[in-house]
């Protein structure tokens, strides 16, 4: 594909496949993460058993990550997510026998969709660049985050609605629906995108081990994977910081939660918006540092703005701001993992940043579980921001300031 054949990405008719498969499996994804924990709840009571849907998300995680990037760089892409999301509309099924007495087949259904999502998603995070050009992936990646955040505003209140108007049967039925539409999507698909990793018969772990080998010889993937392990550890940190925040510093409840934080959804599409339209002028890997530096100092703002006022509408404001460098950063780190990992590489990549970020994600959520009510949640909330800050600060020194970062095209011929 070349830039005369494809002038800018929006007349890329793949594009748009890619696109709108990616919305609408992300809005089944946030509508079954919501319901199923709901579900086990609802029927249950119980908050252990309603972990044990996130643990079992987790763990998979964790163990299969790494070998689902291996089977997505070995296999064809536009088949890998064509099947993928047939095999996720089947394991829905079991769930039609699932009730009080059999709650376990709701964890076996988790640990089915956990599974085929750690192949289905490095797959997807691969096949963009195989249908725009490099200087496209910016404004591509900026229109999948405007898409995200659209999945996140309708796939997790629909859920939530769903299984409590409809029970698991209606979930069933809406979210077997967006796995066929996504995979009718997809297979539509005209571009060509064959498997690039080569099988080799000595190799017994499925491609995992050369794929690490590989990764760790480019500093730019491993400063890459660094900052995103970081990422997640403050990601995770956030939403109880956040709700203990505004209901001591704020006084607010349920519904001030709500409206803080869904601000911030306004500010993300905003950017998206901003970068699609101006996509060829970003560096990625700069859109990415200074997206994380501002973060930190618009989440400073916040968590220190009790010092001058508690007025509601500055705290809608700020978290709204956050959006904008939230959305630069993750639109930046796509892309940079995007344009400066081999094309050979890029299953195993996002398998292997899934793995580790789910290892710092538990970091993260058990060190604020242990410390959120022994510390003044101020100190400890900005303590989380300054993780942010450590992103910008190594993504500028392991990935923008080396002068050994390997341009695009010598990647792609190594």
């Amino acid at each position: 594909m070349t830039e005369s054949a494809v002038p800018t990405v929006w007349r890329n008719s793949d594009f748009w496949r890619v696109l709108v498969g990616s919305t609408v499996n992300d809005t089944g994804d946030w509508m079954l993460a919501l319901a199923l924990p709901i579900y086990v709840f609802t029927e249950t009571g119980s908050g252990r058993d309603t972990a044990a849907v996130f643990l079992i998300e987790l763990v998979i995680g964790v163990a299969l990550g790494p070998y689902g990037g291996a089977l997505a760089d070995r296999w064809d892409l536009r088949r890998t997510i064509v099947a993928t999301n047939i095999l996720q509309a089947l394991a829905l099924l079991p769930l039609l026998a699932a009730s009080r007495d059999r709650i376990w087949i709701v964890f076996i259904v988790a640990a089915a969709q956990a599974t085929l999502q750690q192949v289905n998603n490095p797959a997807s995070f691969a096949l963009l660049p195989r249908v725009v050009t490099d200087d496209q992936l910016v404004s591509a990646n900026a229109a999948f985050a405007t898409g995200g955040s659209i999945s996140r505003l309708v796939g997790a209140p629909l859920g939530g609605i769903a299984v409590g108007l409809g029970g698991l049967d209606t979930i069933l039925v809406i979210d077997a629906i967006t796995f066929v539409a996504v995979a009718v999507a997809i297979a539509g698909v005209r571009t060509v995108t064959p498997a690039i990793a080569e099988d080799d018969p000595d190799d017994h772990t499925g491609g995992v081990r050369e794929g690490w080998l590989a990764i760790r010889d480019r500093p730019t993937l491993v400063g890459w994977l660094v900052v995103q392990s970081l990422a997640q550890l403050a990601f995770a940190m956030f939403p109880v910081l956040f709700i203990k925040f505004v209901v001591d510093k704020l006084d607010g409840g349920g519904a001030t939660i709500g409206i803080v934080r869904g601000s911030a959804a306004f500010g993300a599409l905003a950017a998206s918006l901003v970068i699609q339209r101006y996509g060829k002028q970003f560096d990625p890997r700069r859109l990415m540092m200074w997206g994380y530096a501002t973060f930190a100092v618009v989440a400073a703002l916040f968590i220190n703005a009790p010092a001058v006022t508690e007025a509601l509408a500055v705290y809608v404001v700020l978290f709204a701001l956050s959006g904008l460098p939230n959305a630069a950063s993750q639109i930046g780190s796509s892309a940079t993992a995007q344009r400066f990992c081999p094309p050979e590489l890029r299953g195993r990549l996002w398998g292997v940043a899934g793995a580790t970020g789910a290892v710092a994600a538990a970091v993260g959520t058990i060190g604020v579980a242990l410390l959120v009510d022994k510390i003044d949640i101020v100190p400890l909330f900005n303590a989380q921001a300054v993780f942010y800050l450590s992103c910008a600060i190594v993504t500028y020194a392991l990935i923008v300031r080396p002068k050994t970062v390997l341009e695009p095209a010598a990647i792609e011929s190594t």
